[in-house]
């Protein structure tokens, strides 16, 4: 105790003699470099502001399992300086799933697609942070997402019996799904609807023992909006047109099974749900 009071005592004697001999304090000048001596608290290096998680966030259920991540952009205290930015995918718990660094913000915005599938029906957490060859700022807060989930959207018969022949699919999804097929205000809207209506004709189709896939453009890609692939069970594949004039938005959209000419590009929906 007595020497915590002789070093009060020394230091108030200083500042009293700075004060006799007319001196002033003078402010300790910002630094020009982002980067600190040391850590802080939160370990972070780097002068900066945390970015902040822009989507997936607020626990939001995704309509994919290879989500595009979109991080916004940190500031640099004191001065200007041109970040890379990290992003880390973790489990709902904190278990590592995914990380990558050195992104590079485009308009205001650091983008970053998943390059593998995520698990179905399950809860997500990630973050970001500047970085600026070793140093790095403070992390963002947690945001929260929850994956895509089929189960649940195309509805099991009541009698637990799925329909058998392609027609009988369409005509079930129909009658399940009638909101996807009226007239829309744009073709975007259209487009998504048959999309949707596409996706879900493959697993019930599948579950009524066709073999159904999305189809691939030319064998190549991208996928067809309004065709899908079947493999009859001699192997060979068939590419079926499933709807009439799609893409005309101003009818109800019609679904008709109809096999037609071109190649094949059998590419199954992942993971399907189960019957």
């Amino acid at each position: 105790m007595t020497v915590r009071l002789l070093v009060t005592t020394s230091v108030a004697a200083s500042l009293a003699l700075a004060v006799a001999c007319g001196q002033t304090g003078s402010p300790v000048s910002p630094s020009v470099s982002p980067a600190g001596v040391g850590a802080v608290a939160d370990g972070s290096t780097l002068k900066a502001t945390a970015p902040a998680p822009i989507f997936p966030v607020g626990g939001i259920r995704l309509d994919t399992l290879e989500p595009v991540f979109r991080l916004g952009t940190s500031s640099a205290r004191y001065t200007s300086a041109s970040f890379t930015y990290r992003l880390q995918l973790q489990g709902a718990s904190g278990q590592a799933v995914a990380e990558v660094g050195g992104l590079t913000p485009v308009n205001g915005e650091n983008e970053w697609e998943i390059p593998f599938l995520l698990e179905l029906d399950t809860a997500y957490r990630w973050r970001g942070r500047a970085e600026i060859g070793q140093d790095f700022g403070p992390w963002s807060d947690f945001a929260t997402f929850l994956s895509l989930d089929y189960r649940g959207i195309v509805p099991r018969p009541p009698d637990g019996a799925w329909p058998t022949d392609g027609q009988a699919v369409l005509d079930y999804i129909a009658a399940s799904f009638p909101e996807y097929l009226v007239t829309t205000a744009t073709t975007a809207e259209r487009l998504e609807n048959m999309e949707f209506i596409r996706d879900r004709v493959i697993e019930a189709g599948v579950c009524g023992g066709l073999d159904l896939a999305r189809n691939l453009k030319r064998g190549i890609g991208p996928h067809s909006i309004d065709a899908i692939a079947w493999r009859l069970p001699d192997g060979d594949v068939e590419v079926v047109d499933i709807a009439s004039a799609f893409d005309d938005k101003t009818i109800p959209l019609r679904l008709v099974w109809q096999i037609v000419e071109g190649p094949s590009g059998y590419d199954p929906l992942p993971d399907h749900p189960g019957c």
